[in-house]
């Protein structure tokens, strides 16, 4: 499997990348809206950059926190410029896959 890439442009729909934790590896994939949504919504990576950090704590981190919304597990947070959307993600067969739902919160 490949390393996740640093930005949305190298990103293929459907892949499996592996992102390397200090708790073992996460598999994730993401459809071809989540690339489209990513190169327009995150042009610094900043929401890819904090799925390789993993579960945090949802205050003051940047990272994968639980989703909120019916259907999702998590969902990416950023803070800064960029922070004000969230990507969400569901886990199909091991996989995190993030099929592009995008929240304002």
């Amino acid at each position: 499997m490949q390393s996740l890439p640093n930005n949305w442009q190298d990103i293929q729909p459907d892949v499996v990348y592996v992102v390397s934790l200090v708790s073992g590896d996460l598999q994730v994939s993401f459809s071809a809206e989540q690339i489209k949504l990513g190169i327009k919504y995150d042009q610094q990576g900043k929401h890819l950059k904090s799925i390789t950090k993993g579960m945090v704590h949802p205050r003051g981190s940047v990272g994968l926190v639980p989703s909120q919304e019916e259907g999702y597990d998590v969902k990416s947070k950023v803070l800064g410029k960029g922070g004000d959307r969230r990507f969400h993600a569901k886990y199909i067969d091991g996989i995190l896959h993030f099929p592009g739902f995008v929240t304002e919160h």
